[in-house]
């Protein structure tokens, strides 16, 4: 008899829409795909909620509050009915409700608890909880986010595995992507959520470094967010309005990334490994970035990119210049780092890496195993 796929519940209390929702939604697909049977909780009024909905996700709506027993039982209610068989939290709310309905449960599945951020996590005896007892193993998207957890906070570094986010090699194909504009000049784009910690401002202050040696560069900066209005009057501030644009959020990033010379990534804090750097790489892009969280495990200095110092704006300015004036280098970069991300982040080697975490996390609660994923 053949053994049936596992559910799998998602649980998200965040309603924003960034790298770590883009994750979830693209992971439940892929594993729909591989025949597993994949449902996600989230808050209504979500970005993920309706995304998920939209591309026919089994969805639930959930609002997820912490030390409010309600929330508690309404997940609970969802993993007893949903026979589910493993839960994969990703944010603090809907961690915490939903790590504690899954060990109430009578069906007890396994715990998963996604980290994405490489923000610090308090060394108190609640986050001790929270990553080190309640789950039964942790994913992290980068070796950099798992060693901080293990050497900052003392939590148990054989249930933490590193996991990055995969890229659709397909869709991220610069032999069959056409660019979605015709810039006039030579283009350098920052592709992100509008937050304060992803450097914009490093960027903006760059640019009149950078058109000393570039008068006809022009700048372009994709994604929208809480930083919205202070990046339009920085901008303005600046008066730089006729040389940087906000594109606002695309989705038709491939396109967007093909009518680029120059991916910049001055992030200074929190990052895993951005899924904006690894698509520019697939698409062939040379990309200069600061050395912040897990960016430096792809970001090979000299190799496939430029490591700079975060908040260096000096630095930003020098190393877009670099790549204006060597296009040798441009072209080097671009290679090498589609060669890097075909062998080590294709979408598929991170389903594989989830999917063998899911049978060694079946095996070992039915036979207690010795670890051996």
């Amino acid at each position: 008899m053949t053994k049936r796929k596992l559910t799998i519940l998602h649980t998200e209390s965040s309603i924003g829409w960034g790298g770590q929702e883009i994750r979830i939604l693209h992971e439940s697909i892929g594993m729909i795909k591989r025949g597993y049977r994949v449902i996600i909780a989230a808050p209504e009024g979500s970005n993920i909620f309706k995304r998920a909905r939209g591309v026919s996700i089994n969805t639930f709506p959930t609002y997820f509050q912490k030390k409010n027993p309600i929330s508690i039982l309404k997940v609970l209610s969802i993993i007893n009915r949903e026979k589910v068989d493993i839960v994969n939290t990703h944010s603090s709310s809907d961690s915490w409700v939903t790590s504690i309905a899954a060990r109430l449960s009578r069906v007890r599945p396994k715990i998963i608890r996604t980290r994405h951020l490489s923000t610090p996590i308090s060394r108190s005896f609640l986050s001790r909880i929270l990553y080190d007892v309640l789950p039964d193993a942790v994913i992290t998207t980068g070796e950099e986010i798992k060693q901080i957890m293990v050497n900052d906070n003392g939590f148990d570094g054989s249930k933490i595995f590193s996991i990055p986010t995969g890229i659709d090699l397909e869709r991220f194909n610069p032999t069959e992507v056409k660019p979605a504009f015709q810039a006039n000049g030579f283009s350098v784009g920052m592709i992100g959520v509008l937050r304060s910690w992803k450097g914009h401002r490093y960027l903006i202050e760059a640019v009149p470094q950078i058109l000393k040696d570039i008068p006809d560069a022009v700048f372009y900066i994709v994604g929208d967010g809480p930083q919205r209005e202070n990046i339009k009057n920085l901008i303005q501030e600046f008066s730089l309005e006729e040389k940087i644009f906000m594109l606002g959020y695309r989705e038709d990033i491939p396109e967007v990334l093909a009518s680029l010379d120059v991916i910049v990534h001055p992030s200074y804090a929190n990052e895993g490994v951005p899924q904006s750097i690894l698509q520019a790489m697939a698409m062939e892009k040379p990309v200069a970035a600061s050395n912040a969280g897990a960016i430096k495990e792809v970001v090979i200095d000299g190799e496939i990119g430029f490591l700079i110092e975060p908040k260096n704006v000096t630095q930003l300015a020098e190393k877009v210049i670099e790549l204006y004036k060597v296009p040798e280098l441009r072209i080097k970069f671009g290679k090498e780092g589609r060669k890097y991300v075909e062998k080590d982040f294709p979408i598929g080697k991170m389903l594989d890496k989830i999917e063998s975490l899911y049978k060694f996390l079946e095996d070992k609660s039915e036979s207690g195993k010795k670890h051996e994923f």
